[in-house]
């Protein structure tokens, strides 16, 4: 089920509950209106024929009626009794109990209270009401006691009222149904001018999807993006993702085009040494170990190149990075000292304690490959220095320095420049430094050192002391 049909649907439910919800009160409180109303009617005759009855009585002490019964004239109490009887001008029935003897407005008689033996219980001052039936109808009764012993019962039948119950329901009903289907079409439209958008987004991923073409223009979804809520903030990351995944995409061949391009040279330089070996046959030993020494430096070359290449693949954002409180002047220090080990090159330290956030072994290989770089360009017995401190490593060497021109450039994958192509290495090592730093937050740079050589560092933001 689509999320328009979804909408529309709960718009519907809910306003049908509401309809519910006021149509029962509407009921509630109208059925309570006709009840009173049949009360306050009955309580109305009750009072005016027991008035009347004793404006009867009145007359007949002064001697201007006969004996016999109430009375047999139309009194001033809107004609209740006439030639003896109780009159009712409307649909109800009057009767009138006075010393064991009834009169009534009907041939129906009105039975006594329920829970009443005799009338003689009926309560005077306040009247009774209860609901009753005569021949299969309903109706609401009304009795009171006056003054003398006389009873006076008033009935009117409920049959209309339940008919005017019905048609509310029925009413309602309807109402109810309409309000709930016109609010399930509103709920509709609007569902589908909200999610449209998302409409949009859909068919575009869908057709991402089947093209795998991530620079497609995304037309009106695009237009979305502008958009200050959340289907806009949506629509931006749908765009930015695609632009994510195109970068991606780009880097990928890059990486396999310079790679392809990088293995070509020693593959070759492999390939020619030996064929020389096979043409050869028998050559001196010192030629032999030249060639031989050769292709040992072309496979640790061709080693050290699939290395670095593994590397900067598995770098990728929140991979194996583990950020932590490190002291710079800790990392260089350490670094330093495994090249002292394994290398006969002075290089000097000049670093002071400054704490940055970052993964110890990634900043480790980032100032290795700083000082690698420098050592592939120093001359010999030349040393290395690197500053430190306030959150930047500076790694700085007495070789031939980077040209301005392509400053810019040594941070890119397997770049070298025309001067240095025939010296080792591949090419990937400040690369893998830049994407260290960028994970971290921070910059790289390359210029030229005090000593007109090349330096080469970055720098991270520095946490606060505490």
């Amino acid at each position: 089920m689509s999320l328009r049909s979804r909408l529309a649907i709960l718009f519907g439910l809910v306003a049908l509950m509401v309809s519910a919800l006021v149509g029962g009160f509407s009921y509630r409180t109208t059925s309570a209106e006709l009840s009173d109303s049949i009360d306050r009617f009955l309580e109305t005759r009750v009072t005016d024929t027991g008035r009347a009855l004793n404006d009867n009585a009145a007359n007949q002490n002064n001697g201007n009626q006969n004996n016999g019964g109430p009375g047999r004239v139309r009194p001033n109490r809107q004609g209740r009794f006439f030639d003896g009887q109780p009159v009712a001008d409307d649909d109800s029935i009057i009767q009138v109990t006075v010393g064991g003897n009834s009169f009534r407005s009907s041939p129906v008689e009105l039975p006594t209270p329920a829970g009443m033996s005799s009338l003689d219980e009926v309560p005077q001052r306040r009247a009774t009401f209860e609901a009753i039936e005569i021949d299969g109808e309903s109706f609401r009764m009304a009795s009171l006691r006056f003054d003398g012993g006389a009873v006076v019962q008033v009935a009117r039948s409920t049959s209309e009222n339940e008919m005017l119950r019905s048609a509310l329901v029925g009413r309602f009903a309807v109402i109810a149904a309409f309000v709930a289907l016109l609010a399930a079409g509103l709920g509709w439209l609007i569902a589908s001018r909200t999610t449209a958008p998302l409409r949009r987004l859909t068919a575009v991923a869908s057709g991402v999807a089947a093209t795998q073409d991530f620079d497609t223009d995304l037309g009106v979804a695009a237009k979305d993006a502008e958009r200050d809520d959340e289907i806009g903030r949506l629509a931006a990351g749908f765009r930015s993702m695609l632009s994510s995944l195109q970068s991606s995409r780009q880097q990928q061949h890059r990486l396999i085009h310079d790679a392809g391009h990088e293995l070509r040279t020693p593959l070759t330089s492999l390939r020619m040494n030996v064929a020389m070996l096979e043409r050869a046959g028998d050559l001196p030993a010192d030629q032999r170990n030249e060639i031989l020494g050769a292709i040992r430096s072309e496979l640790v070359e061709l080693g050290d190149l699939f290395d670095e290449m593994i590397d900067l693949a598995t770098h990728q954002r929140d991979v194996d990075f583990h950020p932590m409180p490190v002291d710079l002047d800790q990392v260089v220090r350490t670094v330093a000292k495994r090249w002292d080990r394994r290398s006969d090159r002075t290089i000097v330290v000049d670093s002071a304690s400054s704490i940055v956030e970052g993964d110890l072994a990634m900043l480790e290989r980032a100032v290795n490959n700083l000082i690698d770089n420098a050592d592939k360009f120093s001359p010999a017995r030349t040393r290395i220095d690197i500053v430190a401190r306030d959150g930047f490593v500076s790694v700085r060497d007495a070789g031939p320095g980077i040209p301005v021109a392509e400053r810019e450039f040594v941070f890119g994958r397997f770049h070298r420049s025309d001067s240095t192509r025939s010296m080792p290495g591949s090419g990937l090592g400040l690369s893998i430094v830049a994407q260290i730093v960028e994970l971290h937050g921070g910059e790289v740079w390359a210029t030229e050192s005090p000593a007109g050589g090349a330096d080469v560092g970055f720098a991270l933001q520095v946490e606060p002391r505490g």
